[in-house]
């Protein structure tokens, strides 16, 4: 199985390789240049490890939500990229991606997600780890003010966000403990895209879509 994996939904620009059960990965902290460096970093990687884009068995990315430009970026590469191989895509929520890279780090079993949306909003998601190792949606992911978070019942959150660092005196609860500089990472994106990738979960170009959460984006910033 080969697999190639991004995100730049965050602050970080973030690509990782999948060559059968080994995994090889870069992730760098380049807040507004991820247009700049996202198809270098994803072209070196593959030429070091001596891969060709049509040698890979899937592209997976990163879909959203997250900042607007980042999650765009993100779906015009996937789309590109799957236009001109014909190679199947798979989404993956970047914030399950977060939730993903804080079990991997921390061995947390249930992470709360808080990223800040901007506007005073937090994209939210709940996620309990199951006996694989991966991450579970409680739910839906949302997005809404930090006061109408709703928090899941039981005991034995973590956090996982900038979302509570920035609205920390207003999300109705306090985790165990806070990851507040927990990302998205394409290792991450990688280890939840191999399940899908066995079930056949992909889709083609045309329907790689960004994940924004808001229907009414333009209105909302004006």
């Amino acid at each position: 199985m080969k697999l190639l994996a991004f995100d730049t939904s965050s602050t970080a620009c973030s690509v990782a390789l999948l060559i059968d059960n080994e995994v090889k990965a870069v992730h760098k902290i380049m807040p507004m240049q991820q247009a700049q460096f996202i198809l270098p970093m994803l072209h070196e990687l593959l030429d070091q490890n001596k891969i060709l884009l049509n040698q890979l068995d899937a592209i997976c990315f990163g879909c959203g939500p997250g900042s607007f430009t980042g999650v765009r970026i993100a779906a015009s590469v996937a789309q590109g990229l799957g236009f001109a191989t014909g190679l199947p895509l798979i989404p993956i929520s970047s914030l399950a991606a977060a939730a993903q890279a804080a079990h991997d780090e921390f061995a947390w079993q249930k992470c709360l997600v808080s990223v800040d949306a901007r506007i005073n909003e937090v994209y939210w998601g709940a996620y309990i780890t199951d006996e694989t190792g991966l991450v579970r949606l409680l739910g839906s992911e949302s997005v809404s003010s930090p006061l109408n978070v709703v928090i899941p019942e039981g005991l034995g959150w973590y956090g996982v966000g900038n979302g509570w660092e920035v609205y920390r005196d207003q999300i109705p609860y306090q985790p165990i403990d806070l990851d507040l500089t927990g990302l998205p990472t394409a290792s991450a994106i990688l280890r939840l895209a191999k399940e899908k990738w066995l079930l056949k979960q992909w889709v083609q170009a045309k329907d790689a879509l960004p994940v924004y959460l808001r229907d009414e984006v333009a209105k909302k910033m004006r």
